[in-house]
């Protein structure tokens, strides 16, 4: 009997370590990861750690909000990508700044307002396959 070939996933994460999407319907969150020996946070991971040289991690849930910093309206795309699109810096609680692609608008972003976590397609893979990940849009009021 012929063994049934395995599906591809439909979606492509860019990275597991970044972000994590609950199978069970809870919310997305961006993966933090705090140094055992220092206490460091850090994101994206980053091994070994650069304030103390140590090597073991504990992971932490970060905030899904934060405060777009600065931002900046692409009208000429990396590949893959489509323009325009935007991306910004955004200061989370936990004293981190992040890199993001912002989802929404061009020209409608402020410094200053409060963003929130989703999860949308990046660009398209060499196969023409979109990858997803971790963005920030305008929160909700």
């Amino acid at each position: 009997m012929a063994k049934a070939k395995e599906k591809e996933p439909d979606i492509t994460f860019f990275h597991p370590d970044l972000l994590e999407v609950p199978e069970d319907g809870s919310p997305p969150f961006l993966k933090g990861y705090r140094c055992k020996k220092c206490g460091q946070l850090d994101f994206p991971k980053m091994s070994p750690c650069p304030n103390c040289w140590g090597e073991e991690f504990e992971m932490v849930p970060l905030s899904r909000k934060g405060t777009l910093y600065s931002y900046a309206d692409v009208y000429t795309p990396q590949a893959g990508m489509k323009a325009p699109y935007i991306v910004g810096y955004v200061d989370l609680p936990e004293d981190l700044r992040i890199f993001a692609t912002l989802e929404g608008e061009v020209e409608t972003f402020t410094c200053g307002e409060t963003v929130e976590l989703t999860v949308g397609e990046l660009r398209m893979n060499q196969d023409g396959k979109p990858i997803t990940s971790y963005k920030f849009k305008k929160a909700a009021v």
